[in-house]
């Protein structure tokens, strides 16, 4: 009789313990039939065009293919610690997703890998996080987290930079004050002799108001690039984005305008998006993009890309899609590698959640 009353509390206290803390893996697959045609009129020899096309299995058009595990456990009092591991890989391949240089592969959680607490005051993460600039950038995207959108890799035409995430980092998120929310995130520069080399830092920020139909917001962003060498400096890039959205319930518009700097150059950026659902299970997506990148004693550099896709969702998981986008670079330097740069893209594909 003892031994079961003992075996019965040691199944109430482990059972109490799960309930308390929990583990989920999940993810999602995105994988699509794509055919991508890129023509480029070169400076050198004068107006010589070079045309490419190439049809293949892809990732990660429409929706970001990713894994990751997350967990919390309650701590009383409101109190909760929280982690999450999330990384990226081809679905076309398995492989894990190109890395910083050529031939490298990207480090296991990529995406993110993180341990914080969480209650009423908001949350803190540590380890590799999103930037709070990305978070707004994202939310606000006229495509969030696809290829297709083009909105990232335009606006990385002029200033070169890296946006999304930040390693070595703290971040801390507020909670909700009547739709008002603000995020810090930091990522501390660690290396061990700065006089000869910098591993690289992020500051940013973002306040926004989110209630009903709207969203808008405003971030910034101070990035100081790695470097290795003695007396070289480091390139820091500043963004400033002001986004929003806003929901019809016919259509969705969506719409940000950002300002990019580095030593150089200075972007002027802006992105415009239409989400329209034509019934419970199907929306079509539109967007445009434009960034106009000029800079002392640099010739002006013109980007633009439109998007059009399409997806219908044959459950809460799993949905299909077609799309196509087109990009347009233009350059004025008589000896940079090109004067213009076109592609087009077309594909079909399936998104899946689990």
């Amino acid at each position: 009789m003892k031994k079961s009353l003992i075996a019965l509390a040691v199944l109430a206290v482990s059972g109490a313990a799960m309930a308390q803390s929990s583990v989920t893996l999940y993810g999602r697959l995105d994988a699509a039939l794509a055919n991508v045609k890129t023509e480029t009129t070169a400076n050198t020899p004068a107006n010589a065009v070079a045309s490419v096309s190439q049809t293949k299995i892809d990732s990660s058009l429409l929706r970001t293919t990713y894994w990751g595990l997350k967990g919390t456990e309650d701590l009383g009092g409101g109190l909760k610690a929280n982690f999450k591991l999330e990384s990226n890989f081809n679905i076309d391949t398995g492989a894990m997703g190109a890395g910083p240089t050529a031939g490298t592969f990207q480090t296991a959680f990529e995406r993110e890998a993180s341990v914080g607490l969480s209650g009423g005051f908001g949350s803190v993460n540590l380890g590799r996080v999103y930037t709070s600039y990305f978070s707004l950038f994202s939310a606000t995207d006229n495509i969030t987290n696809g290829n297709i959108a083009q909105t990232d890799d335009i606006w990385k035409s002029g200033v070169a930079r890296d946006t999304q995430r930040t390693s070595n980092a703290v971040r801390f998120d507020s909670a909700d004050f009547g739709g008002v929310s603000a995020s810090v995130t930091y990522g501390i520069d660690e290396a061990a002799t700065p006089a000869t080399n910098k591993n690289g830092s992020n500051v940013s920020f973002h306040v926004k108001y989110a209630a009903g139909p709207l969203l808008v917001g405003v971030a910034y962003e101070e990035f100081k690039a790695p470097y290795l060498s003695t007396g070289v400096a480091s390139t820091t890039t500043k963004n400033t984005l002001i986004a929003g959205t806003y929901d019809f319930g016919v259509v969705k518009l969506t719409g940000g305008y950002n300002k990019a700097s580095d030593a150089t150059r200075d972007d002027k950026e802006y992105q415009l998006g239409l989400n329209i659902p034509v019934s419970a299970a199907a929306v079509v997506m539109l967007g445009y993009v434009n960034s106009n990148s000029t800079g002392a004693g640099l010739t002006e550099l013109n980007s633009k890309g439109y998007t059009l896709a399409g997806q219908y969702s044959l459950s809460k998981r799993t949905a299909l899609y077609a799309g196509m986008f087109k990009s347009d670079l233009e350059s004025g330097n008589t000896v940079a590698a090109f004067k213009t740069a076109k592609t087009t893209a077309a594909a079909v594909g399936v998104v899946h959640l689990f």
